[in-house]
């Protein structure tokens, strides 16, 4: 969520010089990618935890800059607040007993503990809802049906560093993350269900055991001892030889793991976006991801769909992909002209538009969006 707020920043900077923004960040990297402009300041914010600063100081900081409109950018709001609200919803498995999916981290329990309670409360108090897909405004008019007619839809883009680069450009990158010489299958891990990391894994040991793996499989954020406990639990014998690790991945070195990649996997149980897709086919990576949730709305027909729930019609489309070239070749042609329907210059304009449609009249609007875990936050206002 911290990247889509900064890529609408960024793009808040240059395509509405008419209203003054302030961007309120915890003083820690997010304060080095963002620089003050004339039209947007930035406000640094002591680091605290995210529920108490949500809760408590934002309602003070709204009061103090004297805010008219609050949008707030991840999902929850502050409970008590004397200004319009605009909330970015966007997923709502937190709230929806038949998705949630038991483990995870304990970070992460606590942070759906935390969006479960506050969610409900704060959604009737919105002026203006919307989420990122129509998969997800599906989901939300679903469980939460007298929202139906309130949410609008901007959609997410792929960042303008997601392009293909050259060898020569991602050694930096291979030698960091001491990457395979060969290209790679490339898997996002992480130990929230909704990866779907443990059926990724023995999709992956269906083609050890035929002797059709043909390639290192590289596993972002994931720790050894988590692929140990699914490699155990299941037996996977053998497998471990054959993935690599690279512990957390910093953002700006992504664009570099998706070009040395043969395949990028995502085949994610539960998703209200999967910007990682867009991300890959910007790169000209293939991708073979879920035929369920958001994702075959968001890959469209550019991408190889599986069942997230079958390890073994997963194994089959790894083994398609390495088998036909000419099927990957023509997935890589339709990954870039799918990455073109979406721009995060045209979403920024309809969320500038949202904005100013949020305060009537619009003599006078002041906008504020503040992300829950990473605590970004817009103030709009016309400039005099």
């Amino acid at each position: 969520m911290d990247i889509v707020a900064l890529e609408q920043i960024k793009r808040i900077q240059y395509l509405d010089r008419k209203n003054l923004y302030f961007i309120f960040c915890f003083q820690d990297t997010d304060i080095f990618v963002l620089e003050s402009t004339s039209n947007v300041k930035i406000v640094k914010l002591p680091r605290i935890p995210s529920p108490i600063a949500e809760q408590f100081l934002l309602p003070f900081l709204a009061i103090k800059y004297q805010l008219d409109i609050l949008h707030s950018t991840g999902n929850t709001s502050p409970l008590f607040l004397h200004c319009k609200r605009i909330i970015t919803l966007h997923d709502i498995i937190y709230l929806r007993e038949d998705l949630q999916l038991k483990g995870g981290s304990t970070y992460q329990r606590i942070g759906n503990a935390y969006r479960k309670f506050i969610v409900p409360l704060v959604l009737p108090k919105a002026t203006s809802i919307f989420t990122v897909s129509e998969s997800e405004k599906s989901e939300i008019s679903s469980t939460l049906p007298q929202l139906k007619d309130r949410i609008a839809i901007i959609n997410n883009a792929s960042s303008s560093n997601f392009t293909p680069k050259p060898e020569q450009s991602t050694l930096a990158s291979k030698l960091k993350y001491n990457l395979p010489n060969e290209p790679f299958y490339l898997v996002h891990g992480n130990t929230d269900p909704k990866n779907n990391t443990t059926n990724t894994l023995i999709a992956f040991h269906h083609l050890l055991m035929e002797g059709k793996l043909k390639r290192k499989i590289v596993i972002t954020d994931l720790k050894l001892s988590e692929v140990s406990k699914i490699i155990k639990k299941y037996n996977l014998v053998g497998l471990k030889d054959h993935i690599h690790l690279t512990n957390y991945v910093n953002h700006e070195y992504m664009p570099d793991l998706y070009n040395r990649a043969f395949v990028f996997l995502y085949p994610s149980i539960r998703e209200s976006f999967g910007l990682p897709i867009l991300e890959s086919m910007s790169c000209g990576t293939p991708v073979i991801t879920s035929n369920c949730s958001c994702m075959p709305e968001i890959a469209n027909e550019a991408a190889l769909l599986v069942d997230p729930f079958d390890p073994k019609g997963m194994a089959k489309g790894i083994e398609k992909i390495d088998n036909d070239e000419n099927l990957r070749l023509e997935l890589i042609k339709k990954g870039f002209n799918r990455c073109k329907d979406f721009s995060w210059s045209e979403s920024t304009k309809k969320l500038i538009e949202l904005y100013k449609n949020t305060f009537q009249p619009p003599l006078r609007v002041i906008s504020k969006a503040i992300d829950a875990s990473e605590k970004n936050a817009f103030k709009q206002r016309k400039a005099s």
